[in-house]
């Protein structure tokens, strides 16, 4: 899937670009029969909210054997897809590698910019039903990372597998304040320029890591995945 000049330039200018319908019908029931496995393993383990802090990690929330998980597995584009390919059908990992990836290469990377793009994480955020403990203070993801890996861009995708909106959960995002100054924000968290994304199942939040974000507690009856 290839992003419009349009679309990369309002990315750059605000830190973030909504994508509805990235994801087709099929991709969008891959990504919930893997989230709704492996949230039933990690339930075995423990409660979801307390124990889990809602984020569920493929590879590491102990559904795959530790010697499984090797550092090749990670680092290696052929060994990821056949380690993923295990307990997952072959298109999820070629998903999350080439169609959310080649969108991150578009948003990293001027046009012709040979430069790798790498993987970092992947995760799974459930919010169970009735879970105001479920929620995320406000954050910029830039901050998790050292003063050295902050010199390379970063991008973090969010696609909700349910509909989702301030009821249930959804991801408040606030705007560069000034795209000369991507990432600097001088007032208090929630300002009038930030907004709760409603977002339907299979669309896509791509953020700058700079791009200050929250989410909120669940209190709907529903799961949200």
């Amino acid at each position: 899937m290839l992003l419009s000049p349009e679309q990369i330039l309002f990315y750059r200018t605000h830190g973030y670009l909504i994508v509805e319908a990235f994801l087709t019908e099929n991709e969008i029931l891959l990504y919930q029969d893997e989230a709704q496995q492996l949230t039933n393993h990690c339930y075995e383990q423990g409660d979801i909210v307390a124990n889990w802090g809602c984020v569920v990690e493929p590879l590491g929330c102990g559904y795959y054997d530790d010697d499984q998980v090797t550092q090749l597995a990670k680092s290696d584009h052929r060994s990821y897809i056949a380690l993923r390919a295990q307990y997952a059908p072959l298109a999820l990992p070629l998903c999350t590698l080439d169609k959310f990836g080649l969108c991150a290469r578009q948003l990293l990377h001027d046009k012709g910019d040979e430069q790798l793009t790498y993987l970092l994480n992947e995760q799974y955020i459930v919010k169970p039903p009735h879970s105001t403990r479920a929620e995320f203070a406000w954050h910029q993801d830039v901050l998790y990372f050292s003063e050295s890996q902050r010199q390379h861009s970063v991008v973090s995708v969010w696609t909700p597998l349910s509909r989702v909106s301030a009821a249930n959960g959804t991801v408040l995002v606030e705007p560069f304040p000034d795209h000369t100054s991507p990432g600097v924000y001088k007032d208090a968290p929630g300002g009038e320029s930030s907004f709760a994304a409603m977002m339907e199942a299979g669309s896509a939040l791509f953020m700058d890591g700079r791009l200050r974000h929250c989410s909120s507690g669940n209190q709907s009856a529903s799961f949200r995945l």
